[in-house]
């Protein structure tokens, strides 16, 4: 799956490219105006046979204007997790241990975003990461054979998006690099539809190597919050063996001004 969504990220950038340059109607800035958004995100990830975790984050992101076709946007985050072990991890003799073997992680991450995008058109940009991820296990852990140690990555991300009407068509690759490690590649192909303006619903899959990833995303704005609210809720699931699944349910403060979902993911975000 890497080369052909791969292929379709150059493909859809190259379709986006050639629309621009034939294009010269008059339209709305790349970013109307500077807002901030502010958001919780609650995350409940299993594995079918194996550990389980929860995880709760924060964030918070600024998106400016940079002249009439260009933007910025910068993002901080901070997160933590626990690992679940209790009903999986079991003794030689087939018994559970009296001590619950558990770890807490916690991410504290940052990236800045410059992007081209014309709002009857669509987006395209790149992105810059970089993240440190701590542990802090016990004694009895399965996870490291230390109670406490620490993770530094970076990342680089290249996305472009399409828009026809009501429609988004969206494509990202991400190169993720480790501590000591290989880097990891990940592309992502994301089709979103908004049937109210007020609404999203997005259907994406994702390749890492011989897992693929596949989910349902909904994004609302409540109308009678004042447009100042968003709600996220999204279901993905991996086809390796074991399976994993991923809940995660999110709410989003939009500061500044009061616009529908559809006019803010094309003109503000």
């Amino acid at each position: 799956m890497t080369s052909r969504t791969s292929t379709a990220v150059a493909s859809l950038s190259a379709l986006l490219l050639a629309s621009w340059s034939v294009t010269t109607a008059a339209q709305t800035r790349a970013v109307d105006t500077l807002n901030f958004e502010a958001g919780v995100e609650s995350i409940d990830s299993d594995t079918s046979g194996s550990t389980s975790n929860g995880t709760l984050g924060l964030n918070l992101r600024g998106t400016l204007p940079l002249g009439s076709f260009f933007g910025a946007s910068m993002e901080a985050g901070y997160s933590e997790s626990r690992v679940r072990t209790r009903e999986v991890v079991e003794n030689e003799d087939g018994t559970l241990s009296g001590i619950r073997p558990s770890c807490n992680f916690d991410h504290l991450g940052g990236e800045v975003s410059l992007f081209a995008r014309r709002p009857t058109l669509g987006r395209i940009g790149v992105s810059y990461g970089i993240g440190r991820l701590g542990s802090d296990c016990s004694e009895t852990s399965f996870f490291l054979p230390h109670g406490k140690d620490s993770l530094d990555s970076d990342r680089v991300r290249f996305d472009v998006e399409l828009y026809w009407r009501s429609f988004t068509i969206g494509a990202s690759h991400t190169t993720l690099s480790l501590d000591d490690a290989p880097e990891i590649e990940t592309t992502t192909i994301t089709g979103s539809w908004y049937p109210l303006e007020s609404l999203r619903l997005s259907l994406y899959g994702s390749d890492l190597y011989e897992e693929d990833t596949y989910g349902l995303s909904l994004e609302h704005q409540p109308q009678f919050l004042g447009d100042g609210f968003g709600v996220q809720l999204s279901y993905a699931k991996t086809d390796a063996e074991p399976g994993t699944r991923t809940i995660t349910l999110g709410l989003t403060y939009y500061f500044g001004k009061r616009v529908p979902l559809l006019v803010r993911d094309r003109q503000y975000r």
